[in-house]
């Protein structure tokens, strides 16, 4: 071989070693937290140019393969992202800090996701890293306390039940105004029902859009604010299983409300000259005692369990979950079973991505039969069961038929001979009530809900370029709903004459289709990300009512044919469509000016022909100041932005899917009694159109000493206009009202958010964060009915008024002084604790007399402030967390007292000579029963172990905690608060409920008990 062909292949050798040598490799390391260099498991690795990533393994060590140039970026939940060019590393190890800098968190917004740093809207995230140890059985309950501007109420705590959520107040007169619901990119509702069927531990992180600019991109859907969850994805690596389980029981504090035979009858001999009265004297004869309060808050278990499996390559990632809740709830019969499962599967090939999401849930819901009141009202010597004893005190004439083991109810219990023993042939009675017994009323009654939930989506992706790509998406929900009621032959004092079946079915199919086309790309200093799209949605619901009586016995619970023509049915279906056109742009120059802008334009089926489409812009801007100059090498300050925004969404909630049309109704003539004709229900509005609400906002980021303390403020005012109102139209028309666009209501307040981390070393970190949130509510425009005086409860017929320049709800009435005086009231010694059923009122104008012109607003059901405290602690493998959450200034009218204190009850009335008959009212009517609704909670508490690696591996997993935890530990009410629970609220529908309003919003009567719960949990990993 000649010299130049061995000099040739000796170059091309030394060429393919120097660019074999340039190729790639693999690069090893290890991941370690900055504040006690602890190994972080499951960080993800990925070469930002391939998207190629791995990662960690238990101990934090992982391996990839590298390109000399290549990027490195390091990414894990809780912790700063990191990004690290490649030269000629061998091994490359990593500390993360915390990621107390909130501004570079991604955050997902509407149809999209941002750095939050370059947020100009008002959006606040909340991570699931301790929410799912949290021990209840739905999603918007461990998101209480967790966000500021969203009030989360316990309004009735029942086993599964929805609390009230709340973001920046109440914008609708009409309407409740909940969160529009958006799961993995999907608006699926503003049905708090969502938030119950999703599995805690199968959620990634929650986003709340609250001002109207970031939630106007789902225009008609978004007035009330959105509550997004992203749920976990499959990730690289190999299977992984995860198992999380938890055990808690919940019970309710005991109070003094109730008082006791032993205890009244001292009561009576104090104030009796030491002796007792006929009743009282029966009462200590029978010597029985039901604590009504422990047999109707008897307590339960909740137990939770969730197994995960994921795992995927480089082009296909997957998720799969199965869970199961069981909540027996702290009432009697109380009773939520859940059981879900979810299914996440993505895959890319080339330049096309597909993927498809599951959820499928069953939830089951027994529900209390009664109002709480009602079951705990009854006189506390009243047994349950009559026995050998008590038997002898039953009236035998008026009960000729009553024997041991029945039911005891407290109308047997009368005309007692005192002298003789004997009855039936006395004049003492100690009955108060017309009721059954109350715990028959429960149990012998079966309340239940059962749904069946599936929700789905599936979506193809093309990525036209690495900064254009277009998204088709489908999806939808499918809910079924089945109500059953029965009432049994021994539920109340008419026996079989009240027995009754129901049933009640809903069936709902919604389904969405999207189609998306984003842009994102750098140019220079310049950012530019778009996306334009199109949406349609269709519901299609049927209701169906049956209800059946004439029972003569419980062996049958259905309803017989023979049975539905007593009772009747009813059947309903409804279709309603939605068509939406979007688009947004987001510029950023310099990573320091932020400008953004949307439109959205919603058509609804709902709406008159005139005011079919509705249309929502929004614009916001932003300054990230810490990216100028002058502060770049700021040790004190290192995020800085302002931020300002406008933006208009809309509602469409709460109105039929017809009421724009003049629709019809079968009537019968009087000739033939049958439905041979058909009446008009409603005037036809053909400009029937969308509430609107316009919103400014101004808020301010930033985190300072080095990143120590993390703040959020926002300053807003929402004006909500052309409210759906049902106003009072003039006769001639055939019609006394007809709905309407009119009216005008404001919100305006502030959030504060402070994150700090407090101390760090080695081994322990102390993390603090403090919530703030004030909003103030006024009725502008009424559409002139301001001055609206509204009832709700015939029976107890407490006002409300609507008045401009106040908020939407305000109690109306008297302003009590002081009590009657003993000596005027028929019976002050009986029944047991009795409190008179009027009080002295205040003369307001000063006239000398009492009447309807000395009524007075006396307060209101919104709270002035809602904060929270939460704070964590962490040494070596200790985690330990707790959250104070606190509600000051709402007040509520409660009525509970009216029966805890047998107000109704004619012994509670005055005597005839009574001479200040004009100058009282009944309690219900003043501020007696006005009371303050403030709290201070411990709402969470949580200490865990997570055991160290060798020990872990020896049992061939990859995680290993222990937790104990608990709810409402401490849970402190205001002095004056009469009750169980003063986050209370009478429900607008289900058992026991009124037709509420939100101009009417306030009313306790019966609310669930505030519980505590105390829960052991696991969380395993393998």
């Amino acid at each position: 071989m000649n010299f130049k062909i061995k000099l040739s292949l000796i170059v091309i050798l030394l060429f393919n070693v120097a660019a074999f040598a340039q190729g790639s490799y693999t690069l090893k390391g290890k991941v370690i937290s900055s504040s006690d260099k602890a190994s972080l498991p499951g960080v993800n690795v990925m070469v930002t140019s391939s998207k190629v990533g791995v990662q960690t393994d238990f101990d934090g060590n992982y391996a990839i393969s590298v390109t000399p140039g290549d990027v490195l970026q390091f990414t894990y939940m809780g912790f700063a992202t990191q990004e690290v060019k490649i030269t000629n590393q061998k091994s490359l190890d990593i500390t993360l800090a915390d990621g107390s800098n909130q501004l570079e968190q991604v955050v997902v917004v509407g149809y999209g996701t941002q750095k939050k740093g370059n947020l100009t809207g008002s959006i606040s995230k909340v991570t699931n890293k301790d929410l799912d140890q949290i021990p209840v059985s739905r999603v918007d309950d461990a998101l209480m306390g967790q966000v500021a501007g969203v009030n989360i109420q316990q309004t009735n705590p029942t086993a599964g039940g929805a609390p009230t959520i709340k973001v920046r107040g109440q914008g609708s007169i009409s309407f409740a105004g909940s969160p529009l619901i958006v799961l993995d990119g999907v608006a699926v509702g503003n049905d708090a029902d969502f938030l119950g069927s999703i599995d805690m531990n199968t959620v990634e992180s929650v986003e709340v859009l609250k001002d109207a600019s970031s939630s106007s991109i789902y225009g008609s859907r978004g007035a009330n604010g959105v509550i997004m969850i992203t749920t976990k994805k499959g990730k690289e690596g190999p299977t992984k299983f995860s198992y999380n389980t938890y055990m808690g029981f919940k019970s309710v504090p005991r109070t003094n409300i109730l008082s006791t035979p032993e205890k009244w009858a001292q009561h009576v001999r104090e104030n009796n000259n030491g002796e007792l009265t006929p009743q009282m004297a029966m009462i200590a004869r029978l010597g029985t005692y039901t604590n009504w309060e422990e047999v109707m808050y008897d307590g339960g278990t909740i137990t939770d369990h969730s197994l995960s499996i994921s795992g995927g390559t480089e082009n296909t990632k997957f998720r799969s979950t199965l869970g199961y809740n069981n909540d027996e709830g702290v009432q009697l019969t109380d009773n939520y079973k859940k059981l879900n499962a979810s299914l996440n599967l993505d895959t890319k090939v080339k330049k096309l991505e597909f993927g498809v999401m599951l959820n499928p849930s069953y939830t089951k819901q027994r529900v209390f039969a009664n109002s709480n009141i009602n079951a705990i009202r009854q006189s506390s010597w009243l047994p349950i069961r009559l026995d050998a004893h008590s038997i002898q005190f039953v009236n035998p004439v008026t009960f000729p038929n009553v024997k041991i083991g029945d039911y005891a109810e407290e109308r047997f219990f009368t005309n007692y001979d005192l002298t003789t023993d004997t009855p039936g042939t006395g004049t003492t009675s100690i009955n108060v009530t017309g009721d059954g017994n109350p715990y028959a009323y429960v149990v012998e009654s079966d309340n239940e809900v059962m749904q069946t939930k599936i929700f789905g989506n599936s979506y193809f992706k093309i990525n036209f370029t690495d900064h254009l790509n277009f998204k088709q998406s489908f999806g939808g929900d499918y809910r079924m709903i089945k109500e059953e009621n029965r009432m049994g032959t021994k539920a109340t004092l008419n026996y079989a004459g009240d027995a009754s079946s129901s049933y009640n079915s809903t069936e709902r199919r919604h389904t969405v289709a999207e189609s998306l086309l984003s842009y994102n790309n750098d140019f220079g200093k310049h950012n530019v990300s778009a996306v334009a799209g199109f949406t349609m949605e269709n519901w299609d619901t049927e209701y169906v009512s049956l209800r059946g009586t004439g029972y003569t016995n419980d062996y049958i619970a259905t309803i017989p044919a023979a049975n539905v023509s007593t009772g009747g049915g009813s059947m309903t279906q409804t279709d309603e469509k939605l068509v939406s056109y979007l688009s947004r742009v987001n510029y950023a120059y310099d990573n320091r000016y932020l400008f953004s802008v949307s439109f959205r334009a919603d058509g609804s089926s709902k709406f008159g022909p005139n005011k079919k489409f509705g249309y929502f812009p929004a614009a916001s801007i932003g300054w990230r100041i810490s990216n100028e100059k002058f502060l770049e090498n700021s040790k004190f300050v290192r995020e800085l932005k302002l931020r300002a925004s406008y933006g208009a969404t809309g509602s469409n909630s709460g109105i039929g899917e017809y009421a724009h049309l003049g629709m019809v109704n079968p009537i019968s003539t009087g000739l033939t009694g049958t439905a041979n004709g058909y009446n008009v229900s409603n005037i036809s509005n053909p400009d029937l159109g969308w509430e609107k609400l316009v919103e400014y906002d101004l808020g301010l980021d930033a985190s300072i000493f080095g990143g120590v303390l993390g703040i959020s403020f926002d300053y807003y005012v929402r004006r909500s206009e052309d409210l759906l109102l049902n106003l009072p139209i003039p006769a001639v028309t055939g019609f006394n009202t007809a709905l309407v666009n009119s009216g005008k209501v404001e919100n305006k307040g502030f959030e504060l958010e402070l994150r700090s981390t407090n101390f760090k070393s080695k081994n322990f970190t102390w993390t603090t964060s403090a919530l703030f949130t004030h909003n103030k509510n006024t009725l502008l425009d009424f559409a002139g009915a301001s001055g609206l005086i509204s009832v709700i409860d015939p029976k107890r017929p407490a006002e409300w008024i609507a008045l401009e320049g106040h908020p939407i709800s305000s109690f109306y009435g008297y302003v009590a002084t002081h009590e009657i005086e003993p000596g005027y009231i028929k019976n002050p010694l009986y029944p047991i604790n009795v409190q008179s059923q009027d009080i002295y009122v205040k003369d307001i104008n000063g006239d000398g007399k009492i009447d309807t012109n000395d009524r007075q607003i006396l307060g209101d059901p919104n709270p002035d402030l809602v904060w929270s405290l939460n704070n964590t602690f962490r040494y070596k493998n200790i985690d330990f967390s707790f959250m104070v959450q606190g509600s000051h200034g709402a007040e509520v009218r409660n009525v509970d007292s009216q029966y805890l204190q047998n107000e109704f009850n004619a012994n509670a009335d005055y005597i005839p000579s009574f001479p200040d008959a004009a100058l009282v009212k009944e309690r219900i009517f003043t501020t007696d029963d006005i009371q303050d609704a403030s709290y201070v909670a411990l709402r969470n508490i949580n200490l865990g172990y997570t055991f160290d690696g060798e020990l872990v591996k020896k049992m061939s997993l990859t995680k290993l905690r222990l937790y104990a935890g608990a709810q409402n530990l401490v849970y402190i009410m205001a002095k004056n608060y009469n009750g169980y629970n003063p986050e209370g609220i009478m429900p607008s529908s289900g058992p026991g409920s009124l037709p509420t309003t939100p101009t009417t919003y306030g009313y306790q009567r019966g609310a669930a008990p505030i519980y505590k719960t105390i829960s052991f949990g696991l969380n395993v990993e393998f």
